[in-house]
């Protein structure tokens, strides 16, 4: 796991990927907005159904998405890095 680590840390994938999870739960959020927005304004007076399951598996996603950026931005930068060596010369 410290391989994997390092090597997340030193390319900057780990920073890409904490960036694109949390860009996907704004996406979600901007989704879920225009959707609703879109229904009330456009659809309203045709379908009498209830958008309650889309608008909680959206927010399941959203947490899901934060969640995961969370834990992997804690894993990567917050954990205590190794001791380095200090060069005499």
């Amino acid at each position: 796991m410290n391989k994997i680590r390092e090597i997340l840390l030193t390319e900057y994938i780990g920073a890409i990927l904490v960036a694109l999870l949390v860009s996907e739960a704004f996406i979600a959020l901007v989704t879920l907005l225009v959707g609703q927005i879109y229904w009330h304004v456009a659809l309203a007076g045709r379908y009498h159904e209830s958008l309650g399951h889309s608008i909680l598996t959206t927010l399941v996603r959203m947490l899901l998405y934060l969640a995961s950026a969370y834990v992997l931005a804690r894993w990567l930068y917050n954990a205590k890095s190794p001791v380095t060596r200090e060069s005499s010369e």
